[in-house]
């Protein structure tokens, strides 16, 4: 089990990297402001609304920008937790049996 764990810390590390990286991108080429772009990232990237909630006192974030980061993340992972089981079974043929 220990030698499954550490084999996935880079899959996980290279997730995270690749998460904040794109999403900082496409704040930058949207023109969003560099705070919420931020939040975003952490969001997306890390753990959903705990990181932003710890992210936004650091960054002196407004309420504004705390709740649209909050309303999108929990947007899309809800839309994601709905579409990836149909999905995952389309493409890969998985059944809905574990």
């Amino acid at each position: 089990m220990i030698s499954l764990g550490a084999a996935g810390i880079p899959a996980v590390a290279a997730s995270i990297t690749a998460g904040l990286c794109f999403i900082t991108f496409m704040g930058n080429k949207m023109h969003l402001p560099h705070r919420l772009t931020s939040l975003l990232a952490a969001g997306t990237s890390i753990c959903g609304i705990t990181a932003i909630t710890a992210l936004a006192p650091v960054i002196n974030a407004s309420k504004r920008e705390v709740s649209y980061a909050v309303a999108n993340v929990v947007l899309f992972g809800t839309i994601g937790m709905i579409t990836y089981p149909y999905l995952a079974h389309a493409m890969f043929g998985l059944s809905e049996q574990v």
